[in-house]
């Protein structure tokens, strides 16, 4: 709409009476736009307020009811006219604030000012009665805004915003119950009206800085705005910056004193260059003597807005000489760096131990520096000493600063090894997110001592490592996970891995589960390939060799942790493992079948001997150890090894009762241990084990990951089927990896009539895309499978074209039109009867419909399918990966069937409906002249606004357009042998909202509201009636002559 707004009336007078009518009407719509309520209506009131101010409207003085005569600044009357009105918003909101934010929030105006500044050319300002006018105007911006601050600012300085009501702005006698019952709605209306009228103060303000601080020299010397206004506008952002609570208003605050100070750091004056210096110098003393107001500042929100504030002062800082630190960054750093350092955790004020909230304070501010891709080269010499403080920083007693600690040491690690490259982040880490250890202790060599020193103190003792100081080895072994060995370690370096070996092995003793986890991953990181068989045989024979009554289950969890993580990364290189020839398989079989049961003897007064077998209560051990004998199965075969895995399995199975945690890992290790023994007996009790501990998901989701299912997919087949059969709907997930399990192992000799008709009746109980789309391909599976009566057949193939024209004509997702197009092509034999034109018909509708779905993965699957469906050679290579081809294509195919027919009512009633279907989707709101607003996503792209909004129309509507084509041509060619008749009633229908879109479009070109999507739909209708020689009573004589030129 804008873009048809500057070509047609920019770079000419406006002189016409109708352009003068149209002109008035907009400028009235406009004002009405940025006194809405609603911010996308003020953004829109504020684009179009930027347009109208480029156009050269020779009696704007008359539409704003302006005296001026002589020469005039378009974008000066219009500023003047906006602040008028911004007047009257604010002596509103100094009676009541409450009804301010309903009937007229100043943020609309401030956002139309804000737009209109950013259009004006300052430079060309050299008549001294001008610039004298755009003073007055800047200054009373300047005090109005600071009125504006002055009465938003409680309620985004509360510590609550988003539920703040002061008393002060309610009338509770006045109050019914209605608007009583709606407070909350309110208070969040009252929130909204003020931080973005903060936010719009704080880009204006940018604004005028930008404007006026080049061109001030001294006291005197100014153009725009003076030293006193600086600091009156630096003075604001400040506040701001250091008392407000809400996100979004220091956020703001920060992007325009980050302007300002742009613009002091180069300013020609010499006072104005220094302020920033003198700011950061008084921040840096207030923090080193401990002056900050613990009540403007808030610990809850990450400092709120003092890192902001220290930032934005300092991003622009110039740099000496290129590659060095900027001067108040270092000296900044190091302060709170020494502060996080020598600072207690706690103080005592008025008698009572306190956090150290400067200590907190310090940790955030730090953080954000490290954070600031801005900052990158300034920090990077402090990022070893901020790894070590934040390390030591777990081990604090006070919550606030742990939590500080780690989230300075996730912003830290993320700039040493980059952001995460995969969607499971710390599960598998990326080689992008690695690095070599020999690199990673060379670049920060003290942190090696650190690591040491640390994992020593906390490994020492028992009692240590279950000690809260242990919490730090979490930290440590965060980082060491993202290393892995160097062929080059312990060449030429000082820093020998080895030494850190035994004490990350020595963490599987923690009590925290994590920490046992993480120790198993670094421990990949200090020991290379060659080693690997080594390390395995060690553990096992420790384990072996220790007290079954004095290990504790945390250790032998962890230590089976770290066996089997080594296994793992055998795998995944390809390496082979073999045991010492001090230990064998026997041997460890023998020593720890303890894992699974211990056995007693039970000595009895006759010579009878009792072994009783008392089962390990852990099941997480017995999960590992279970893990760790499907690892060395997978590298040794041995009948003795099989034996006792089956052995073990049946006695875990019968127990199912006593599993508590871990039980779905345990359910994943039986299945894998299972499928690899080939093992059908035990399978069936398997079964009843998923269904004692109600593991179903996690033994159908490994089954889906396995590919060796052949001698289990009868037992299997039936298991699924059964449990679709019988299954609620309360748990989805299980559902969907359900069907994606029997889809992969269906018999195609079976018939699955009876499942087919469960799932297509759960297919309206459903809500996930994903369990839908997962119903619809295992109904292409299964339905060329049933082979039932005739009328049993048509029965299902009716209930099926039902649940997909549900879906279709209902809300559409992209995952579950790829899966009906699959059903259409797979189960073409059962859906597409060419003896039957009703359900031809239904085929055909359903294709069609779908291959009009403007999303590209649809479109995709759409040209992959059709092939499928259409044996035609223009269909293969570059011609058919083209979807409107593809799509041409398609319909001559359709138009082919309907002419086989002696009539074609059917047909032609489907591309009717079809048709309506699609003016319904391309309908704008046009059926009412009132409801004609502003669509801003069909706007060019302009500050603040996303063109993809434009691309993503452009695509849909030159879609839309090119489907109806098809539609109409195909119409054309199959009218010949149907009623028309039988369409009167459409045509009727079309035929008056044709006129009546006529008469708004023709409205609304003269309000300068047209619409794309509105010139589609109308082209269409008036093509449809051609087509249907019923443009009898069509007022095209009201249309502009270009638009009616082609008709």
């Amino acid at each position: 709409m804008a873009f048809y707004f500057r070509s047609a009336f920019c770079n000419r007078e406006v002189t016409n009476i109708n352009d003068d009518l149209r002109i008035r009407t907009l400028f009235d719509r406009i004002l009405q736009l940025l006194s809405s309520t609603q911010p996308p209506e003020t953004a829109s009131g504020a684009t179009l307020v930027q347009c109208i101010a480029q156009i050269n409207i020779t009696n704007l003085p008359e539409l704003i009811n302006c005296d001026i005569k002589q020469e005039y600044d378009q974008i000066y009357l219009l500023i003047n006219h906006i602040t008028k009105r911004l007047d009257s918003e604010v002596q509103h909101a100094k009676i009541n604030l409450l009804q301010a934010a309903k009937n007229g929030p100043m943020y609309g105006c401030l956002s139309g000012i804000n737009a209109l500044l950013t259009i004006i050319h300052h430079d060309k300002y050299n008549n001294q009665k001008q610039i004298n006018e755009w003073r007055i105007v800047f200054d009373h911006l300047i005090k109005i805004c600071l009125e504006i601050a002055s009465i938003t600012g409680p309620i985004v300085s509360s510590s609550s915003p988003e539920g703040m009501m002061p008393m002060e702005l309610t009338d509770i006698s006045g109050k019914d119950e209605d608007e009583s019952s709606n407070g909350q709605i309110t208070s969040q209306m009252l929130l909204v009206c003020c931080w973005r009228t903060i936010k719009e103060i704080s880009l204006l303000f940018s604004r005028l800085g930008q404007i006026g601080i080049k061109y001030i020299q001294n006291e005197n010397q100014y153009r725009f705005i003076n030293l006193k206004q600086v600091h009156i506008i630096c003075n604001y952002y400040m506040e701001q910056l250091l008392k407000s609570r809400h996100c979004g208003a220091y956020e703001l605050a920060y992007t325009g004193f980050l302007i300002i100070c742009e613009q002091l750091w180069s300013s020609n004056c010499d006072e104005l260059c220094n302020l920033p210096i003198k700011w950061i110098e008084n921040g840096i003393k207030m923090v080193q003597e401990n002056n900050l107001d613990k009540n403007k500042l808030c610990l809850t929100r990450r400092s709120g807005g003092l890192p902001f504030y220290l930032q934005s002062i300092l991003t622009d800082e110039p740099i000496k000489q290129r590659g060095q630190q900027r001067t108040y960054v270092a000296k900044l750093m190091e302060t709170l760096l020494n502060i996080i350092q020598n600072d207690p955790d706690t103080i005592q004020i008025d008698g009572q131990v306190l956090e150290n909230s400067r200590k907190i304070h310090a940790y955030n501010t730090v953080r954000s520096f490290y954070r600031n891709q801005r900052f990158a080269n300034d920090v990077f010499p402090y990022i070893e000493r901020g790894l070590h403080l934040s390390i030591t920083g777990f081990t604090s007693s006070i919550w606030m600063i742990r939590n500080s600690a780690t989230l300075l040491l996730s912003t830290i690690v993320q700039r040493i090894f980059g952001p995460s490259k995969t969607k499971d982040g710390e599960e598998n880490l990326s080689k992008k997110n690695s690095m070599t250890s020999r690199e990673f202790f060379n670049k920060y060599p003290s942190l090696f001592h650190l690591f040491y020193q640390q994992l020593q103190q906390t490994t020492s003792t028992r009692s240590s490592i279950e000690s809260l100081s242990s919490s730090c080895l979490f930290a440590i072994l965060l980082i060491l996970r993202r290393l892995y060995p160097s062929p080059l370690d312990g060449i030429d370096c000082s820093l020998t891995l080895d030494k850190l070996l035994p004490f990350v092995i020595k963490c599987e003793e923690s009590p925290l589960l994590r920490i046992r986890e993480h120790s198993s991953k670094a421990l990949l990181a200090l020991i290379h390939h060659d080693q690997y068989s080594t390390i395995i045989n060690q553990q096992i024979s420790q384990l072996m060799k220790q007290p079954k009554d004095k290990i504790r289950q945390n250790s032998l969890h962890g230590r089976l942790l770290q066996i089997n993580a080594i296994f793992e990364s055998m795998k995944k290189n390809h390496l082979q493992f073999t045991f010492d020839s001090s230990l064998s398989l026997q041997d460890m079989l023998s020593s720890l079948e303890w894992c699974i049961y211990q056995i007693h003897k039970i000595n009895t007064p006759a010579w009878l001997i009792i072994l009783q077998y008392t089962k390990n209560n852990c099941s997480l051990t017995q999960c590992c150890y279970l893990e760790l004998l499907y690892n060395i199965h997978c590298q040794i075969a041995s009948n003795d090894l099989t034996n006792s895995i089956t052995h073990y399995m049946s006695n875990i199975i019968k127990t199912a009762d006593k599993v508590t945690i871990g039980s779905d890992d345990l359910t994943r290790i039986l299945t894998r241990l299972i499928i690899r023994l080939e093992n059908v007996q035990v399978q069936f009790k398997l079964f009843m084990f998923v269904e004692q501990t109600r593991t179903e998901l996690s033994f159908v989701e490994t089954l889906v990951l396995e590919n060796h299912l052949s001698l289990f997919e009868n037992n299997l087949r039936q298991w699924v089927t059964d449990l679709l059969l019988t299954m609620d709907l309360f748990n989805e997930q299980l559902y969907t990896k359900a069907c994606e399990l029997l889809l992969k192992i269906n018999d195609k000799t079976h018939n699955y009539e009876r499942l087919t008709r469960r799932i297509v009746e759960l297919i309206e109980k459903l809500r996930r895309p994903m369990s839908l789309a997962a119903s619809f391909n295992l109904i292409s599976e299964l339905l060329p499978l049933c082979s039932s009566s005739k009328n049993n057949d048509e029965d299902l193939i009716k209930l099926v074209y039902d649940r997909m024209n549900d879906f279709v004509n209902g809300e559409s997702n992209d995952e579950c039109a790829c899966a009906i197009l699959n059903l259409l092509s797979k189960a073409r034999s059962c859906l597409y009867n060419s003896c039957y034109a009703e359900r031809k018909c239904q085929y055909w509708g359903l294709i069609l419909k779908l291959s009009s779905f403007p999303s590209d993965a649809v479109r995709e699957t759409f040209i992959k399918v059709t092939p499928l469906i259409i044996d035609d050679q223009r269909l293969s290579g570059v011609f058919g990966a083209n979807c409107y081809l593809t799509q041409n294509i398609l319909f001559e195919y359709f138009t082919c069937d309907a002419l086989l027919y002696s009539t074609s009512d059917l047909f032609v009633n489907l591309v009717v409906n079809l048709f309506i279907d699609l003016l319904r989707e391309i309908n704008s709101s046009d059926e009412d002249e009132e409801e004609i607003s502003l669509d801003r996503r069909l706007w060019p792209s302009s500050e603040g606004y996303n063109n993809v909004f434009v691309t993503q129309n452009e695509s849909c509507d030159h879609y839309c357009a090119c489907y109806g084509k098809h539609l109409l041509s195909a119409l054309k060619k199959i009218l010949g042998k149907s009623s028309q008749v039988n369409i009167d009633k459409t045509i009727a229908m079309i035929r008056d909202q044709c006129n009546r879109l006529i008469d708004i479009q023709t409205e609304a070109y003269n309000r300068f509201l047209i619409r794309q999507r509105s010139t589609v739909r109308l082209n269409l209708m008036i093509e449809f009636l051609r087509i249907t020689h019923s443009l009898q009573g069509i007022q095209l004589e009201k249309l502009p002559q270009q638009w009616t030129s082609h008709y």
